[in-house]
């Protein structure tokens, strides 16, 4: 049975691919900063330090796991105007976002040379391409998965694709603490999701609909892609 390694598996995002491929058939090696429930084979530990990703190859190699794809989700957010930017925050979140998916990268390429049509799908957002006021540190990290995917897409071609997903709002207790910053979280909401094209934001099942599609033989003649799945956010505005 072939396995999946998903990074912030703990999360609104990563519970709901995780369950998509369990569903699916896959094993799910789930991994985060906390308790990570629903798999059947967990790991906590800051994904950014190699210590966590060397615990996640014994695991692998005590269990002969064949692992087919590796999903970076795992990340964090973080809000300050530039000029009150603090730079133990910045590089904290360029931890997170970025060091931590070439960890796993890193550590993780070596299984899935293993297995034929092994592929990475890292979380990136729309946010890498729109710009948001306030979240410059975020917005910069997600270019930076952008670059990443792509760069990859060609130093581990052909044995593994490595594709990314740039969602749009998603309800989640990442995107729901967003919305609770502002003074007025009912009245944004609305603003929100009459900023998208089908008038709502997304649900984490939709968004693992895709990770799954871009980790699967379905999408077998793609790499270096950014697929975005936006609800039409980009396009109305």
């Amino acid at each position: 049975m072939k396995t999946v390694i998903i990074t912030g598996a703990a999360g609104g995002m990563g519970g709901a691919t995780a369950a998509l491929f369990k569903s699916r058939g896959f094993q799910v090696l789930g991994t985060d900063n906390k308790e990570v429930p629903g798999c059947d084979f967990a790991v906590t530990g800051d994904v950014a330090d190699e210590a966590t990703w060397q615990k996640i190859s014994g695991v692998i190699e005590q269990n002969r796991l064949e692992i087919s794809s590796l999903i970076n989700i795992a990340g964090r957010n973080y809000f300050d105007l530039i000029t009150e930017a603090k730079k133990s925050e910045w590089l904290n979140m360029f931890e997170v976002n970025v060091v931590a998916m070439v960890m796993g990268i890193k550590h993780m390429t070596p299984f899935l040379r293993k297995v034929k049509g092994a592929s990475i799908v890292n979380m990136s957002s729309i946010s890498a391409q729109i710009g948001t006021s306030g979240y410059a540190a975020y917005v910069a990290t997600k270019g930076a998965v952008d670059s990443l995917t792509k760069a990859l897409s060609l130093e581990l071609a052909p044995e593994i694709r490595v594709n990314a997903v740039a969602p749009g709002w998603i309800e989640t207790p990442f995107t729901v603490a967003g919305l609770n910053l502002n003074p007025d979280p009912v009245a944004y909401r609305k603003t929100v999701e009459g900023m998208h094209a089908l008038n709502r934001v997304g649900t984490p099942d939709e968004i693992a609909k895709v990770i799954y599609f871009l980790a699967s033989e379905e999408s077998s003649f793609m790499t270096g892609s950014i697929v975005t799945a936006d609800g039409g956010y980009l396009i109305k505005n």
